[in-house]
């Protein structure tokens, strides 16, 4: 079943990227395709470690919206020294936990956040808290206004065609294999 999935999503992908119509009906009858992120909660994968990069945000769910609230310590610049780490775990239909369903390393790790999170890239680090979009992130103390997460990830370039289920996502930082901050989120990719 996992190859099938994988399989999917490599001809998606390959369909979007050469520019061929999808058959949206056929998207909603497969167990694959565009999706409504609904997230459930985030929080920070290792609050006993003092890392260097500490997240402690959390879910408001109210109005129809999921906000993200909290604050952000940097002891050293976010900047491309680091790698940014992401691994999806899938909640299979027993309720247990996938680990690595999916597995995601980049070097340059603010470079590649900004890149990934695309035109969301502004209002994402604003609602947390950073006025200076600019990469590297400076050491420093940030208190999240809050930000609206399904409108962040519908502006920035994360898929919007995924397999449906519920994942938890860790990314973290990381730099010669020592973690330098973890943030975790559960989310469930839901049929529109």
């Amino acid at each position: 079943m996992k190859h099938h999935i994988i399989f999917i999503f490599i001809q998606v992908v390959l369909t979007i990227r050469s520019g061929l119509c999808i058959n949206l009906n056929l998207l909603k009858s497969s167990s694959i395709g565009l999706y409504k992120p609904d997230v459930k909660s985030v929080h920070n994968c290792n609050p006993k470690n003092n890392n260097k990069i500490q997240h402690y945000m959390y879910a408001s769910f109210k109005d129809n919206k999921t906000m993200f609230y909290g604050n952000s310590t940097l002891e050293i610049p976010f900047d491309d020294t680091l790698f940014l780490e992401i691994k999806l775990s899938e909640k299979d239909s027993f309720g247990k936990w996938k680990e690595n369903a999916y597995m995601h390393k980049s070097p340059n790790a603010c470079s590649s956040l900004k890149t990934l999170m695309g035109n969301s890239w502004t209002p994402f680090l604003n609602g947390a808290g950073f006025q200076d979009t600019n990469c590297p992130l400076l050491p420093g103390i940030y208190i999240a206004p809050g930000f609206d997460v399904v409108s962040i990830i519908k502006e920035s370039n994360i898929p919007k065609i995924f397999a449906y289920g519920t994942y938890k996502i860790n990314m973290w930082y990381s730099k010669k294999n020592e973690m330098f901050g973890c943030q975790s989120i559960v989310a469930e990719a839901k049929r529109p």
